[in-house]
């Protein structure tokens, strides 16, 4: 009984220790919930996503398929503050190439684009993607990626093509046959021919009927085009990346030239002021449009007179009266047919001068590039890591100090300077016994003697430079002369405006002297670097 009523006790305190605690138990749950529910509360904003297609970039077009940018669209409930595009490389670094900020009202739902020219082309083929880095408007990120594949294709394959052919030449056609081959596809096949100049390609026809086609075969029926030596045949893939072959053609060319029969192999011509007859014929396949005469008095070939209205002839009778000019020592007719071909034939003049003529001779300071050191047998200027064994080639130099002073000086007058002409950091040890003691004089006007040279000089009638020419006028005996534009000339001051002739006397074997007569055209000064000074002149040279 007492057992029972014990049992009975503890049932009843443990009832109301469980009407006690229940209330705890209902908080701690609450709790839990409460605590659950404001975790979740903490990520408000659902994270952002982003769309985008996946790319391929042609190396071949320098852009993107499908689409010529790279695009992207990104969604996010609560707004987006900016998007960072970062280019992800195999080779490199990750580099930023795009910085987005959405403009009001497409914070939600943005579409950023960038272009091709945003990439690096220089490691563009090691290019895997864009990592896309979203800042949301409460300062959570997300991030995305967009694959780039990369696409090389390969150019056009040209094959079975035959390295030579031999063309109709009479009106006919010539099979031209190969085979063309693009893993892309080929947009055209183009057929040139250089039938106006060798070498420069001109047109014949562009085949358009391959239409993308992969594997193409070309049967093309050429239709010869007088003077063409060479076909070429290039084929253009869908992309524009250009494969091509070129094809010999071993014709005579000189077939279809105008032709110079029966003329003189040189000419006397009439000295005193007269014409002299020039005489020949000259045939053409298609007729000729007109005949030019040059002569090289000026030393370089200059047109003496232009024939025109020859009616297409195609055996024409030459017969011209050249009128000679003083210093020209060759005649050059061009005749040119009416396809624009010409031919050319040049007959010496037989005229003995007792001097040579060189214009515009440019030379430079010590450190320039178009050389210090001249030779009047061939009017050669040659430079610095040439001079060294050559020092018995050598009538003149110039030198510019470093005060910007431009002089010419002779051989013998280089012990100071030789130290200033540099091959690759080493300096000119001139030998000494094979250089010349050349003097020079500058011609003052303001005398009889010295301004009927300058009279001569400019009438371009000076025939001999012997030392009778000079009677009058003392041995130069300067051993250097220099440019000067401010200060009066002087026998060794020189300048572009007046006093500009200069008499250059020049030691030769045995003993005697060769004159040269030198005219200053241009002085170039350069004051940063005064070695790169520059000078030109003309140059007449005793024979």
């Amino acid at each position: 009984m007492i057992k029972s009523i014990l049992n009975r006790i503890q049932a009843i305190k443990t009832d109301i220790m469980r009407l006690i605690f229940k209330p705890y138990i209902w908080v701690l749950m609450l709790a839990t919930v409460f605590s659950a529910s404001c975790k979740k509360d903490d990520g408000i904003q659902q994270p952002g996503s982003l769309i985008a297609k996946d790319y391929v970039y042609n190396l071949a077009t320098g852009n993107f398929y499908p689409d010529t940018a790279l695009s992207a669209q990104i969604t996010s409930p609560g707004g987006i503050k900016f998007v960072y595009c970062y280019l992800l490389r195999s080779n490199a670094a990750d580099s930023l190439i795009y910085v987005g900020y959405p403009q009001a009202g497409d914070e939600a739902d943005y579409t950023f684009n960038i272009s091709a020219a945003s990439f690096p082309f220089s490691s563009i083929d090691h290019v895997r993607g864009v990592k896309v880095m979203v800042k949301q408007a409460d300062n959570s990120s997300f991030e995305g990626f967009v694959k780039i594949d990369i696409y090389d294709p390969s150019k056009p394959f040209l094959t079975d093509f035959p390295l030579n052919i031999s063309p109709d030449l009479n009106g006919g056609t010539t099979a031209v046959t190969g085979t063309v081959t693009s893993e892309s596809g080929i947009a055209k096949v183009d057929v040139y021919d250089d039938y106006q100049t060798e070498g420069t390609y001109v047109l014949v026809q562009s085949l358009t009927d391959p239409a993308g086609s992969k594997n193409y075969t070309l049967n093309y029926e050429y239709t010869y085009r007088k003077a063409a030596q060479h076909l070429k045949v290039a084929a253009t893939d869908i992309y524009g990346q250009t494969m091509e072959t070129v094809i010999d053609m071993p014709v005579d060319i000189n077939t279809f030239k105008p032709k110079f029969v029966d003329f003189p192999a040189s000419i006397t011509p009439d000295l005193t002021g007269g014409t002299t007859s020039v005489n020949g014929k000259i045939t053409s396949v298609t007729g000729l449009a007109k005949i030019d005469v040059y002569d090289d008095y000026d030393g370089t070939y200059v047109l003496v007179q232009s024939l025109t209205g020859l009616n297409n002839s195609r055996d024409y009778t030459f017969d011209y009266s050249y009128a000679y000019r003083k210093r020209a020592q060759n005649l050059k007719i061009i005749a040119t047919d009416t396809d624009n071909l010409p031919t050319e034939l040049v007959i010496p003049l037989n005229v003995t001068y007792q001097t040579e003529v060189y214009k515009d001779v440019i030379m430079s300071g010590q450190s320039g590039t178009a050389g210090s050191f001249f030779d009047i047998s061939n009017a050669t200027v040659f430079g610095n890591c040439e001079i060294s064994g050559n020092e018995d080639k050598l009538d003149f130099l110039i030198y510019c100090s470093s005060a910007g002073v431009l002089s010419f000086y002779s051989p013998t007058n280089t012990s100071s300077a030789a130290s200033s002409y540099k091959c690759n950091g080493t300096s000119w040890s001139p030998v000494t016994s094979d250089l010349k003691a050349t003097r020079f004089r500058v011609l003052l006007p303001g005398t009889a003697v010295y301004d009927n040279i300058y009279a001569l000089y400019n009438s371009g009638d000076i025939e001999t430079l012997d030392d009778s020419f000079f009677t009058g006028i003392s041995v130069p005996g300067s051993s250097s002369t220099k440019f000067d534009a401010t200060v009066a000339p002087a026998a060794n001051i020189f300048n572009l405006t007046a006093a500009y002739l200069i008499w250059v006397r020049i030691p030769q074997a045995g003993g005697t002297n060769k004159n040269c007569l030198l005219k200053v055209k241009e002085v170039n000064i350069n004051t940063t670097t005064p070695g790169l000074s520059t000078i030109k002149f003309d140059i007449i040279v005793q024979k």
